[in-house]
């Protein structure tokens, strides 16, 4: 008997049919789809040339000033080898230095002249170099009362007289004359002033040294002073020995006045001159004489006075001696 077609036995038999279908057609996807997924995933990588891509440039932005970041350093400590010491030297500790002290003067302790006329030279401060002499009060007087040379020329202390003061300070050795003249003659200028009215001074400024030699060497000094003329030409200091030197005469001060007869005269020596630094009780050699001249436009040492009676030119064995006080 021939069945229907809708009856149910041929619509199980269709739905059969269907469903083998679908499954095999979704079995069929399946298959398709793993093999797609495999193929994609074998596929290489493609290289890309970053040169030939186009460059988009980046914006610009302005930097705000940031502080720099600390870091902080790894200390990577390397030990340090042990050198093998060595046997040094102990160095020598210098002695600390200290100031060199010259001594300073001291008082004479040598031998002394006994030829007279020994004069203790007063300190005394502040001495004007003017030729008055009104600060030479209270120093003792040296008078010259000995005529060395020219007692034929000579008519007593009217005609010719002469008076010496002493004295010292820190800088200077001071010397004052009073001379009495009855008649004023200086020609003369330099070297050659002792030929006409003038004064002279020894000084021997080593008296210990060569106190047993009695010629003239490198401490022993001869000084010249002359008042001038009065008119003309002003007064002047020279230096005889031990050189003659200009700029030596010029380190000398001086200054004369003219008296109704004759005149005063001071000078001013420079320690440093005579090589000395001056203290009480310092001693030197000394010797002083007066020149005058009575004939006018000559040059002339008419007569000679002296301090002492046994003084010879150029001879320090019979100088006096003048100690500072």
């Amino acid at each position: 008997m021939r069945s229907s077609p809708n009856s149910p036995p041929n619509q199980i038999l269709i739905a059969l049919v269907v469903a083998v279908a679908v499954f095999t057609i979704g079995l069929i996807g399946i298959t398709l789809g793993l093999r797609t997924l495999n193929q994609r995933t074998e596929r290489p990588t493609p290289t890309i040339d970053v040169a030939q891509l186009p460059l988009t440039p980046l914006p610009r932005v302005t930097p705000s000033a940031t502080a720099a970041p600390t870091l902080t350093p790894t200390v990577t400590v390397t030990p340090t080898p042990t050198a093998t010491p060595t046997e040094t030297a102990t160095p020598l500790i210098e002695p600390t230095p200290t100031a060199t002290v010259t001594p300073g003067p001291t008082p004479y302790a040598g031998p002394l002249r006994s030829n007279g006329g020994d004069y203790l030279a007063p300190r005394r401060e502040g001495i004007a170099i003017d030729g008055a002499l009104s600060d030479w009060n209270g120093i003792p007087d040296l008078q010259l009362p000995f005529v060395q040379s020219g007692a034929e020329n000579y008519e007593g202390p009217s005609d010719f007289a002469a008076t010496v003061r002493l004295a010292w300070d820190d800088r200077f050795f001071y010397f004052a004359a009073i001379i009495t003249d009855d008649l004023h003659v200086q020609p003369l200028r330099g070297y050659d002033i002792f030929n006409g009215d003038s004064v002279e001074l020894w000084l021997d400024a080593d008296l210990a040294v060569d106190f047993a030699d009695n010629s003239i060497n490198d401490d022993d000094f001869q000084f010249g002073f002359s008042p001038g003329d009065f008119s003309g030409s002003g007064p002047e200091a020279v230096i005889w020995y031990p050189q003659r030197r200009e700029e030596w005469n010029r380190q000398a001060l001086i200054a004369a006045q003219p008296q109704n007869q004759g005149y005063t005269l001071e000078a001013a020596i420079p320690w440093a001159l005579l090589g000395l630094q001056p203290v009480a009780g310092a001693a030197m050699g000394f010797a002083v004489n007066a020149n005058d001249n009575d004939v006018p436009g000559a040059a002339a040492q008419q007569t000679i006075l002296m301090h002492t009676s046994g003084m010879r030119w150029g001879q320090p064995t019979t100088f006096s001696t003048l100690r500072l006080q």
